[in-house]
């Protein structure tokens, strides 16, 4: 598939997903709700380091939305509306329409990044980081992971109905466990101790670190490496289950290939736990 042919793909993705309003429910609407809840909840005007905490809740819910909603559940409903099976009779493979999202979902996100920023600056009175890229790029491996956590779930799901459970059996967890919704500080030990396995809480914490202690990318390594891992394992795990109509069924085991993807987290959990 030449370069062309794939940026095509892309624009005719982007104008499906922007017709959805899920899409720009869960990618702006939900975070930012939140993010002027957080700000009036946590008094965060004029104190940068409560307006970090805001930032770091909003970015996390922003990316779980974009991932888990938006490539989760719209790939389980382009197949179920036999889109994917139109695809089929073209000449080409997973891969694109995989990657395809996963570039999809990061130009959709982008924008909500700059406004929440822009938000934190202007109402907030937030200084501007003066380590925005490295930021920036560690926010977009956490969105592209999420997303390709999303893509398994799609895969592994045999109806849409399916699909919805699993993605609030995995969207609320890490909702709630992370920080996300309710600083990790509040949390009771035991919970502390949870939330070190749960993968949303690395995205929460590394934001933070980043513009709190201004570390850099390699002092976020562990974390990073998850990350990453999780989106290739992800990428090949989603090609692997790929599935272009809604009559194809898979078995109910291939489900635990959603712990398979996390597993990088598992070992990180282990790691922080026992520090």
């Amino acid at each position: 598939m030449n370069t062309k042919s794939y940026l095509a793909l892309i624009a005719i993705d982007l104008k499906l997903a922007m017709r959805r309003p899920a899409v720009i429910f869960f990618n702006y609407l939900f975070p930012l709700m939140f993010f002027f809840i957080f700000g009036i909840f946590f008094s965060a005007s004029n104190v940068p380091n409560k307006i970090v905490q805001v930032l770091s809740m909003s970015i996390a819910l922003g990316v779980l939305g974009n991932g888990l909603f938006g490539a989760g559940l719209r790939a389980i409903q382009e197949r179920e509306l036999n889109i994917l099976r139109r695809y089929k009779v073209t000449p080409i493979t997973p891969i694109p329409l995989l990657l395809g999202s996963m570039v999809t979902g990061w130009v959709i996100f982008f924008p909500y990044i700059v406004v929440i920023f822009a938000l934190s600056h202007l109402i907030y009175h937030m200084p501007w980081p003066s380590n925005m890229v490295s930021i920036l790029a560690f926010i977009s491996i956490g969105q592209l992971a999420f997303r390709a956590l999303g893509l398994v779930i799609a895969s592994v799901a045999n109806s849409m109905q399916e699909g919805t459970v699993l993605v609030q059996l995995c969207y609320f967890p890490l909702m709630f466990l992370s920080g996300a919704t309710f600083p990790a500080q509040m949390f009771p030990g035991w919970l502390k101790v949870v939330s070190k396995f749960i993968p949303a809480t690395y995205l929460v914490n590394g934001v933070h670190e980043l513009m709190v202690e201004n570390h850099s990318l390699m002092q976020e390594w562990a974390a990073i490496a998850a990350l990453l891992t999780t989106i290739v394992a992800g990428t090949i795990v989603g090609m692997k289950l790929f599935r272009w109509e809604k009559d194809e069924k898979i078995r109910t085991s291939a489900k635990l290939w959603i712990l398979a993807v996390l597993l990088p987290f598992l070992i990180l959990g282990i790691r922080e736990a026992y520090k």
